[in-house]
């Protein structure tokens, strides 16, 4: 049973994962992941076409929505079947969970050849290796603790960044009272998962 990457799915990630044997009949490479909206599709095409610079076809396994969760939940089931991608979008701790349960491909022999260690943030690496083995390739990195503004409405109430999770509150209620929606989510669930985990940072600190 061949092992899945986590990875950016281009040929020499996949490679690493495989025999030299099998590695030369691979011509096709399913990709599951998430990145379904207009912007990430055009970020998913540079990978899609140095792929096909490699010489291999690119499979599209796209589940769309809930930040990932339902496309970990298709994964999910598809390893449970035995019917592994070739490669998958996953975050974080989802990597490690994996690795431990032995199903991941061994990246090192292209880490090293190309100075991953040197390249990827040590705090990226601990997403990244395994058990001494590198597993998974960061493509995409952000963080979930940004606040985008609106320029135009701040200069409309005449409003400040706010530093504080106070200043934040003074800030909507500055917006709501001109007549201005003070805050927007998308409606899913890991959009107030995020928000409520940003907010007991702030307002508790990192101990608490």
């Amino acid at each position: 049973m061949s092992k899945f990457l986590s990875s950016a799915a281009v040929a020499v990630v996949m490679m690493a994962g495989l025999s030299a044997a099998h590695a030369a009949d691979v011509k096709e490479v399913q990709m599951l992941h998430w990145w379904t909206s207009g912007g990430e599709a055009a970020a998913l095409n540079v990978l899609k076409e140095d792929l096909s610079k490699e010489g291999f076809a690119w499979k599209d396994v796209p589940v769309a929505g809930g930040g990932g969760d339902a496309a970990m939940t298709a994964l999910k089931a598809m390893v449970a079947a035995g019917t592994y991608p070739t490669a998958s979008q996953m975050l974080g701790y989802t990597v490690l969970d994996y690795a431990e349960a032995g199903v991941m491909g061994d990246l090192t022999e292209t880490a090293k050849k190309e100075g991953w260690d040197k390249s990827v943030p040590a705090a990226l690496q601990k997403f990244s290796v395994y058990d001494g083995k590198w597993v998974a390739a960061p493509v995409n990195v952000h963080s979930v603790n940004w606040l985008w503004i609106n320029k135009a409405v701040m200069d409309k109430i005449g409003g400040t960044e706010p530093k504080t999770f106070d200043d934040l509150i003074a800030l909507l209620d500055k917006a709501k009272a001109a007549g201005v929606i003070p805050l927007a989510l998308g409606g899913q669930n890991w959009q107030e998962a995020t928000m409520f985990d940003s907010i007991v940072l702030s307002t508790g600190g990192p101990e608490f």
